[in-house]
């Protein structure tokens, strides 16, 4: 693989991801938001597997997301879209993304047990009365509760949650189109999503009032626009802050 740059961007680049991401679905509306269904309910019924379903999904997920990038490459050179590219993570480094999947397990293991080690009985505690009343408000007043020895502890697991995610954001692209290895394409991810803080911030906090607006939408039907916007705008996102991928378009738009 040849050596690319992480490009810092303003923090202006957060909103034109996501108009450009929309610009993506609405040239195959119909491939865009299909496949997403299919990426969505793949994962769903690999966790209705019994015995270890939840982890199947997991390390399915990047496999899939590889795919849906695999989607928004074809919409992004205007070249067919075919429904077999969803599951194009299936064909090609299949098993570097599945170990991607495996390394979100291994990191959201360690996320439980730090986060249970320094809440101590008192959060043990806790979540033993939760498994017996299965009560989420009366759960959330107990952590909450001031006083409380386990902020600390969930504050520690939500900063540790959030690094992972940013670590695995970029990562199946980083694997699937630019050959990286696992543990290379989450170090590279993290850093890349530290430089462009801004503009991650920006992008989130309007993805947050899109999923507000779409969440009044009866029967949870909003969740099938989010879906594709938030896979096409992520892909938009390393498209921009990728020097090589860059170049890369630039190449194939002049030939």
């Amino acid at each position: 693989m040849n050596k690319f740059e992480i490009v810092k961007v303003p923090a202006s680049h957060g909103w034109l991801w996501i108009r450009h991401g929309y610009r993506l679905i609405m040239r195959s509306p119909l491939h865009a938001f299909s496949l997403a269904m299919v990426f969505a309910t793949s994962v769903f019924l690999a966790m209705l597997i019994p015995a270890g379903g939840v982890f199947i999904a997991v390390l399915l997920m990047p496999v899939m997301m590889a795919g849906y990038m695999r989607v928004c490459r074809s919409l992004e050179y205007n070249e067919k879209v075919e429904p077999r590219h969803i599951f194009a993570g299936f064909q090609s480094k299949t098993r570097q993304l599945a170990s991607l999947g495996g390394m979100l397990l291994l990191g959201l293991l360690i996320v439980s047990m730090v986060t249970v080690a320094l809440g101590g009985a008192e959060l043990s505690g806790i979540m033993a009365e939760y498994q017996k009343q299965q009560d989420p408000t009366a759960l959330m007043e107990a952590l909450m509760a001031p006083g409380s020895g386990v902020q600390l502890s969930l504050m520690t697991g939500l900063v540790l949650l959030f690094a992972l995610m940013l670590a695995l954001q970029f990562a199946p692209m980083l694997v699937f189109f630019d050959g990286l290895s696992p543990l290379a394409a989450l170090k590279t991810s993290i850093l890349a999503s530290i430089r462009n803080i801004l503009p991650f911030s920006v992008y989130s906090l309007i993805m947050q009032l899109i999923a507000f607006a779409l969440s009044f939408i009866p029967m949870n039907l909003g969740w099938i626009i989010l879906l594709p916007l938030g896979l096409t705008t992520m892909y938009v996102a390393y498209r921009d802050i990728f020097a090589e991928a860059k170049a890369a378009s630039t190449d194939k738009e002049n030939e």
